[in-house]
């Protein structure tokens, strides 16, 4: 299933660069009002918000809310918008793509991005409305047993190379390899 990917800036060349990710097979929606893409994200629920990072706040809550779709979030900021961009990470957002954007890192920024959505996603229908967090036969998991996981789901789907499994994961081959050791994997 391609992702849904919702970018929301005024800048034609982030537009052009965001178009790279067609050829990837998503399915890409652009709003140029920082206002009308909050609110199309709220409406639509995209897998990926690219939200531009210049385009004046629609409020400050923006990355909370942002958050409450579900999406991923992937900020991109010039240098004059730099701090608020840090400060979408703070916030929340999974991926900060600084300009002039390249067209490949922005798809990587948009893959993991929408990696973390769908876990986002997942904790969200795992948690009943109205709860406190809690469920029924719910057992919480460690980051660490999380993290496990999703190593070993990597590494088996580009059958054991670190390389590329470190490139998906968004880490150096050296991190990964610390990691595995770490965990004790058995590849």
């Amino acid at each position: 299933m391609a992702d849904r990917v919702l970018l929301v800036t005024t800048d034609e060349a982030l537009a052009r660069a965001a178009g790279a990710l067609l050829a990837v097979g998503a399915e890409l929606t652009h709003e140029r009002d920082g206002g009308i893409g909050l609110a199309a994200a709220e409406r639509a629920h995209p897998d990926v918000v690219v939200w531009d990072g210049e385009l004046p706040a629609a409020e400050e809550s923006t990355v909370a809310r942002l958050r409450a779709t579900g999406a991923g979030i992937v900020v991109v900021a010039g240098a004059a918008a730099l701090a608020a961009g840090v400060q979408a990470l703070r916030e929340g957002a999974e991926q900060l793509v600084v300009r002039p954007v390249d067209p490949d890192h922005l798809a990587a920024a948009v893959a993991r991005a929408a990696e973390a959505g769908r876990w986002r996603r997942a904790a969200l229908r795992m948690t009943p409305a109205g709860s406190g967090g809690g469920s029924e036969g719910h057992r919480p998991r460690t980051l660490a047993e999380v993290e496990r996981e999703h190593i070993e789901r990597a590494l088996r789907h580009h059958a054991g190379n670190r390389t590329r499994a470190a490139r998906e994961l968004g880490i150096s081959r050296a991190t990964l390899i610390n990691k595995i050791r770490s965990y004790a994997l058995d590849l």
